[in-house]
């Protein structure tokens, strides 16, 4: 990305935990008045915030096997290592059993993210403080190296499921954090450079905030094949498929939004800027194709999202029988703006080019 977006630490936190599908979770954790100057700072205030919750609620448990050598008998008998002591002339068993502790795998990732984040070069001194503090209270919890793969073997059901966000933050600066120099500490990579990732915290973000901040539309994906008659015998390698981002759907009305991230919207080109030509004919083929879905798809409505960094832009169009608007969400706002500008979206066309015509008229009259 050419530019970098300013946009508020606390909005794109508030993106990831949309993307998540965590927002309402996310609200509820308290992480103070005081703001942060950056993400590590805010990633760190939340997890304090969410360690201290799971310490008064108490640490999650489960079984975790253990061998022991037992004057009794518990468990299984593992008869090699029991031999072995009898051999020794010690009058013990060695059994093998399952325990209940909270030494499990999700207490050990947060506590060794804590570890880490602790040595952040830019973490504020009293929070690295706080976060060393309260590692030390997971007494009973194993010291891990932390990995990639360690998130993948985490399984939370429904009487634990309350980790999830927490583990979501964790795996968030765990992706960020790269080892300095050095190699003694941490510093944190800049998100909003990373072009791929941030297309898809965008695309679900969105998603989303659609599906949990509105009712008139049923959210979903939609997938679909091209509207096309093979002409020769040899088709054995099939068309793709088309899977559309966001889709949109209400008794009258159906919506594809095809999200974008990139730190312009327009490209330009011999002097002149324009919309992306790649964007917009990646959603007409959309809209064209799913008209062989049914007559109800005829008139399917698009949207080209992206968001603001530059450019403040809402244009729309009619074009071959489809309603089109290009748009972009400002992201350096209050979060509450976001909201609203994200719902009139949603506004038929026509009624929203009316609504800034009238509003138009008004403002050139008061200025008569």
């Amino acid at each position: 990305m050419s530019e970098k977006p300013q946009i508020p630490i606390e909005n794109i936190y508030y993106m990831f935990c949309y993307a998540w599908d965590r927002f309402e979770q996310a609200r509820s954790t308290d992480v103070g008045a005081e703001s942060s100057p950056d993400l590590p700072n805010l990633l760190a205030r939340v997890l304090l915030a969410g360690v201290r919750h799971l310490m008064r609620r108490g640490l999650d448990r489960g079984y975790q096997p253990t061998t022991e050598d037992l004057a009794t008998i518990r468990g299984r008998i593992a008869f090699n290592q029991s031999l072995t002591l009898q051999t020794q002339n010690i009058r013990r068993l060695v059994c093998e059993f399952d325990e209940l502790s909270h030494d499990v795998l999700h207490n050990r990732i947060i506590k060794a993210t804590m570890y880490r984040l602790a040595r952040v070069t830019t973490l504020e001194p009293a929070l690295a403080h706080q976060l060393r503090v309260a590692s030390r209270t997971m007494t009973g919890i194993s010291d891990i190296r932390l990995t990639r793969m360690e998130f993948g073997r985490v399984q939370l059901h429904r009487n634990n499921a309350y980790y999830d966000f927490l583990m979501r933050i964790c795996q968030l600066a765990f992706d960020l954090m790269l080892p300095t120099a050095n190699g003694s500490n941490y510093r944190f990579e800049d998100v909003l450079r990373d072009e791929r990732k941030m297309a898809m915290v965008f695309e679900s973000f969105v998603r989303n905030f659609y599906r949990s901040e509105q009712r008139h539309f049923r959210v979903s994906p939609l997938q679909f094949g091209w509207d096309a008659t093979p002409l020769s015998a040899e088709h054995i390698v099939g068309l793709p498929q088309m899977r559309t981002d966001i889709f949109l759907q209400s008794q009258n009305r159906q919506i594809i939004i095809d999200t974008k991230y990139y730190a312009d919207a327009l490209q330009e080109r011999f002097g002149s800027r324009s919309f992306r030509s790649g964007n917009l004919y990646q959603l007409f083929a959309y809209l064209k194709n799913a008209e062989a879905l049914g007559f109800e798809y005829e008139a399917v409505e698009g949207m080209l999202l992206y968001p603001a960094v530059r450019d403040s832009i809402n244009s729309s169009y009619h074009i071959q029988g489809h309603d089109i608007r290009i748009a972009t969400i400002n992201l350096d706002q209050d979060w509450r703006a976001i909201d609203a500008d994200l719902k009139s979206l949603l506004i038929p066309l026509k009624d929203a080019v009316a609504a800034r015509q009238t509003s138009r008229l008004s403002v050139a009259g008061d200025r008569t």
